[in-house]
């Protein structure tokens, strides 16, 4: 009995797995393993290694007016590979943000909470995360975007939906 409940359960995993990565596979050694759902009815970001969730967090994405909608579909993080970085400034927004990873060549980006032009936080934008709130890119917390810049790889599989993801 117990050496078919292994088997059954080495089945189910192979299966998730290859069910898993047939959708989000990327070339061997940049990022296959990695994908990353953005929802924008949640205002959620989902971070998946090999098919298991390891974080899930609140993002503000673009504001739903038509001018700086956050796109939706299927991308790929930092596909070129020199689109990362530690920190910006836009004079054209008057705000910039630290760890930032683009996923639409440079345009549009993950990154931290809005920051002013010395990188201090401004508390007004930080005070709107959870609900739509950036210029089209999404933006996590100060700890979040570290996080995302330190583990997640160029090469992760992004897809960005407007409906609640169902887990």
């Amino acid at each position: 009995m117990r050496k078919n409940l292994i088997a059954m359960f080495a089945l189910l995993v192979l299966s998730a797995s290859v069910l898993g990565t047939a959708v989000f596979a990327g070339p061997a050694g940049f990022g296959g393993d990695w994908r990353v759902v953005v929802s924008v009815d949640d205002q959620k970001t989902y971070v998946f290694q090999k098919g298991a969730l390891v974080r899930e967090m609140i993002c503000s994405t673009g504001l739903l007016n038509g001018n700086y909608d956050t796109p939706l579909g299927d991308y790929i993080l930092n596909e070129s590979g020199q689109k990362r970085g530690t920190y910006f400034y836009s004079k054209k927004f008057g705000a910039g943000a630290k760890w930032w990873v683009g996923f639409i060549g440079g345009t549009w980006l993950f990154h931290s909470l809005a920051t002013d032009e010395a990188g201090n936080i401004i508390q007004e934008e930080a005070a709107k995360l959870g609900q739509p709130a950036s210029h089209g890119c999404i933006r996590l917390s100060m700890e979040n975007s570290k996080w995302f810049y330190d583990t997640v790889p160029d090469g992760a599989k992004v897809h960005i939906q407007k409906e609640a993801f169902l887990k």
